[in-house]
Protein backbone atom coordinates (compact mmCIF):
# COMPACT_ATOMS: atom_id res chain seq x y z
CA UNK A 1 0.00 0.00 0.00
CA UNK A 2 1.58 3.27 -1.07
CA UNK A 3 1.43 6.59 0.75
CA UNK A 4 -1.56 8.02 -1.15
CA UNK A 5 -3.62 4.86 -0.58
CA UNK A 6 -2.79 5.01 3.12
CA UNK A 7 -3.81 8.66 3.30
CA UNK A 8 -7.07 7.91 1.48
CA UNK A 9 -7.80 5.11 3.96
CA UNK A 10 -6.94 7.35 6.93
CA UNK A 11 -9.24 10.10 5.62
CA UNK A 12 -12.11 7.65 5.08
CA UNK A 13 -11.69 6.19 8.57
CA UNK A 14 -11.40 9.66 10.09
CA UNK A 15 -14.74 10.58 8.53
CA UNK A 16 -16.41 7.40 9.80
CA UNK A 17 -14.94 7.78 13.29
CA UNK A 18 -15.95 11.44 13.35
CA UNK A 19 -19.62 10.52 12.90
CA UNK A 20 -19.56 7.74 15.51
CA UNK A 21 -19.60 8.80 19.16
CA UNK A 22 -19.68 5.22 20.48
CA UNK A 23 -17.03 2.53 19.91
CA UNK A 24 -15.62 -0.63 21.46
CA UNK A 25 -12.14 -2.01 20.82
CA UNK A 26 -11.62 -5.79 20.81
CA UNK A 27 -8.72 -8.21 20.52
CA UNK A 28 -9.64 -10.95 18.06
CA UNK A 29 -6.44 -13.05 18.25
CA UNK A 30 -7.31 -16.73 17.89
CA UNK A 31 -10.78 -16.14 16.46
CA UNK A 32 -11.50 -18.56 13.61
CA UNK A 33 -12.57 -17.26 10.20
CA UNK A 34 -16.15 -18.62 10.47
CA UNK A 35 -16.46 -17.10 13.94
CA UNK A 36 -15.12 -13.75 12.69
CA UNK A 37 -17.62 -13.82 9.82
CA UNK A 38 -20.46 -14.56 12.23
CA UNK A 39 -19.23 -11.74 14.50
CA UNK A 40 -19.24 -9.24 11.62
CA UNK A 41 -22.74 -10.39 10.65
CA UNK A 42 -24.05 -9.84 14.18
CA UNK A 43 -22.49 -6.39 14.41
CA UNK A 44 -23.98 -5.40 11.04
CA UNK A 45 -27.40 -6.74 12.09
CA UNK A 46 -27.67 -4.13 14.86
CA UNK A 47 -26.69 -1.29 12.52
CA UNK A 48 -23.08 -0.97 13.65
CA UNK A 49 -19.74 -1.28 11.87
CA UNK A 50 -16.63 -3.35 12.54
CA UNK A 51 -13.20 -2.66 11.07
CA UNK A 52 -9.79 -4.25 11.36
CA UNK A 53 -7.10 -1.75 10.42
CA UNK A 54 -3.39 -1.48 11.08
CA UNK A 55 -2.89 0.11 14.48
CA UNK A 56 -0.72 2.94 13.18
CA UNK A 57 -3.31 3.92 10.56
CA UNK A 58 -6.16 3.66 13.07
CA UNK A 59 -4.33 5.89 15.54
CA UNK A 60 -3.86 8.53 12.86
CA UNK A 61 -7.51 8.28 11.83
CA UNK A 62 -8.69 8.66 15.45
CA UNK A 63 -6.93 12.00 15.86
CA UNK A 64 -9.46 14.80 16.23
CA UNK A 65 -12.51 12.51 16.50
CA UNK A 66 -14.76 11.69 19.47
CA UNK A 67 -13.07 8.28 19.60
CA UNK A 68 -9.57 9.68 20.15
CA UNK A 69 -9.41 8.49 23.81
CA UNK A 70 -9.21 4.92 22.43
CA UNK A 71 -5.78 5.54 20.86
CA UNK A 72 -3.76 3.79 23.64
CA UNK A 73 -5.89 0.63 23.27
CA UNK A 74 -4.59 0.02 19.73
CA UNK A 75 -1.85 -2.53 20.28
CA UNK A 76 -1.67 -6.12 19.13
CA UNK A 77 -4.47 -7.61 17.04
CA UNK A 78 -7.16 -4.98 17.35
CA UNK A 79 -10.54 -4.43 15.77
CA UNK A 80 -12.96 -1.58 16.38
CA UNK A 81 -16.74 -1.79 16.43
CA UNK A 82 -18.49 1.57 16.28
CA UNK A 83 -22.01 2.93 16.03
CA UNK A 84 -23.93 6.17 15.87
CA UNK A 85 -27.09 4.83 17.52
CA UNK A 86 -27.24 2.59 20.57
CA UNK A 87 -24.02 1.81 22.46
CA UNK A 88 -25.86 -0.63 24.74
CA UNK A 89 -26.89 -2.86 21.82
CA UNK A 90 -23.31 -2.87 20.53
CA UNK A 91 -21.88 -3.71 23.96
CA UNK A 92 -24.49 -6.43 24.48
CA UNK A 93 -23.74 -8.00 21.09
CA UNK A 94 -19.98 -7.99 21.70
CA UNK A 95 -20.21 -9.36 25.24
CA UNK A 96 -22.69 -12.07 24.25
CA UNK A 97 -20.45 -13.12 21.37
CA UNK A 98 -17.39 -13.09 23.67
CA UNK A 99 -19.18 -15.49 26.07
CA UNK A 100 -19.51 -18.08 23.29
CA UNK A 101 -16.10 -17.30 21.74
CA UNK A 102 -13.50 -16.62 24.45
CA UNK A 103 -10.91 -15.74 21.77
CA UNK A 104 -12.67 -12.37 21.39
CA UNK A 105 -11.52 -10.11 24.22
CA UNK A 106 -13.03 -6.69 24.87
CA UNK A 107 -10.29 -4.11 25.52
CA UNK A 108 -12.38 -1.03 26.20
CA UNK A 109 -14.64 1.55 24.66
CA UNK A 110 -15.91 5.09 24.43
CA UNK A 111 -19.50 6.20 24.99
CA UNK A 112 -20.82 9.55 23.80
CA UNK A 113 -17.36 10.52 22.61
CA UNK A 114 -16.23 11.41 26.10
CA UNK A 115 -16.62 8.59 28.60
CA UNK A 116 -13.77 6.08 28.38
CA UNK A 117 -14.66 2.56 29.53
CA UNK A 118 -12.42 -0.36 30.40
CA UNK A 119 -13.42 -3.99 29.72
CA UNK A 120 -15.49 -4.17 32.92
CA UNK A 121 -17.23 -0.90 32.01
CA UNK A 122 -18.23 -2.33 28.64
CA UNK A 123 -19.59 -5.44 30.37
CA UNK A 124 -21.57 -3.23 32.75
CA UNK A 125 -22.87 -1.23 29.78
CA UNK A 126 -24.07 -4.44 28.14
CA UNK A 127 -26.29 -5.24 31.13
CA UNK A 128 -28.09 -1.89 30.99
CA UNK A 129 -31.48 -1.63 29.32
CA UNK A 130 -31.40 -0.37 25.75
CA UNK A 131 -32.42 3.16 24.78
CA UNK A 132 -35.99 2.21 23.72
CA UNK A 133 -36.45 0.28 27.00
CA UNK A 134 -35.24 3.29 28.99
CA UNK A 135 -37.63 5.57 27.11
CA UNK A 136 -40.58 3.27 27.77
CA UNK A 137 -39.69 3.05 31.47
CA UNK A 138 -39.42 6.82 31.70
CA UNK A 139 -42.78 7.21 29.98
CA UNK A 140 -44.32 4.74 32.43
CA UNK A 141 -42.90 6.69 35.36
CA UNK A 142 -44.24 9.95 33.96
CA UNK A 143 -47.69 8.49 33.32
CA UNK A 144 -48.02 6.69 36.66
CA UNK A 145 -49.01 9.75 38.77
CA UNK A 146 -51.73 10.76 36.29
CA UNK A 147 -53.26 7.29 36.15
CA UNK A 148 -53.12 6.98 39.95
CA UNK A 149 -54.86 10.33 40.27
CA UNK A 150 -57.66 9.23 37.94
CA UNK A 151 -58.10 6.00 39.91
CA UNK A 152 -58.09 7.93 43.18
CA UNK A 153 -60.70 10.40 41.96
CA UNK A 154 -62.96 7.65 40.62
CA UNK A 155 -62.73 5.50 43.75
CA UNK A 156 -65.28 7.45 45.89
CA UNK A 157 -67.83 7.40 43.05
CA UNK A 158 -67.30 3.67 42.56
CA UNK A 159 -67.67 3.00 46.27
CA UNK A 160 -70.82 5.14 46.43
CA UNK A 161 -72.31 3.21 43.52
CA UNK A 162 -71.47 -0.08 45.27
CA UNK A 163 -73.12 1.10 48.50
CA UNK A 164 -76.26 2.19 46.63
CA UNK A 165 -76.38 -1.12 44.76
CA UNK A 166 -76.03 -3.05 48.02
CA UNK A 167 -78.79 -0.94 49.58
CA UNK A 168 -81.05 -1.55 46.57
CA UNK A 169 -80.37 -5.29 46.74
CA UNK A 170 -81.19 -5.23 50.45
CA UNK A 171 -84.49 -3.41 49.83
CA UNK A 172 -85.44 -5.81 47.02
CA UNK A 173 -84.59 -8.74 49.29
CA UNK A 174 -86.83 -7.45 52.13
CA UNK A 175 -89.80 -6.89 49.75
CA UNK A 176 -89.92 -10.54 48.74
Amino acid sequence: MNRTEKQTLIDALHTEFGHSPHAIVVDFRGLSVPAATEFRRKVRAIGSHYKVVKNRLAKRALTGTPLEPLTPRFSGTTGIAFTTDDPVALARTLCDFAKDNPALVVKGGVVSGSQLLDANGVKALSTMPSLPEMRSRLLGVLQAPASKLVRLLSTPATQMAQVLKAHQDKLEGSNQ
